[in-house]
């Protein structure tokens, strides 16, 4: 009887630690450059027309967009021109901080700014932009409420800490 029971709680606690591994995700689900996303539990995700992924937050103050960038347009312009031709649709008109940052050791640029959602909160939004090829780059904005609770800005860094960039053949 104490085996049946030791084999039961083996089995429980195998499948509670399968419920709690978080979800993978692979964005896009083809192609040589993707985001490998491990979604945080109680975050969603939602694809767009635009060829990106929003990765939502359960109270929806913060969100990740992740997107791979075809543009022969922006292919021998500075990166900071991309930036801002993301960032026209949402209002951004500039950046007020660019910096070297990384995705997965892949080297790129990070541009800092503001801009205003549809009901008129301002959020903080981080662009990163990791070039790939010649006319390539992955892109992961990061937009956030304003006075986030600790609670709020660990699991929004959790979110950023799961995703990687996969490239290459």
């Amino acid at each position: 009887m104490r085996r049946h029971v030791v084999a039961l709680f083996f089995v429980l606690g195998c499948l509670v630690a399968g419920a709690a591994q978080a979800e993978q995700i692979r964005f896009p689900k083809t192609g040589a450059n993707a985001f490998v996303i491990n979604l945080v539990p109680g975050w969603v995700t939602h694809e767009d027309q635009y060829n990106g992924i929003q990765v939502l937050a359960p109270d929806r103050r913060t969100l990740l967009y992740l997107s791979i960038v075809l543009d022969e347009n922006y292919k021998d312009k500075p990166i900071m021109d991309l930036a801002l031709a993301i960032g026209k649709p949402s209002n951004i008109t500039s950046f007020s901080r660019q910096e070297a940052t990384s995705i997965s050791g892949k080297p790129g640029q990070a541009f800092y700014g503001q801009m205003k959602n549809a009901k008129g909160t301002v959020l903080d939004v981080k662009m990163v932009i990791i070039p790939l090829g010649p006319a390539l780059w992955a892109t992961e904005t990061q937009l956030t409420s304003q006075r986030l609770s600790s609670a709020q800005t660990a699991a929004f860094n959790q979110a950023v800490r799961g995703v990687t960039l996969a490239s290459g053949p």
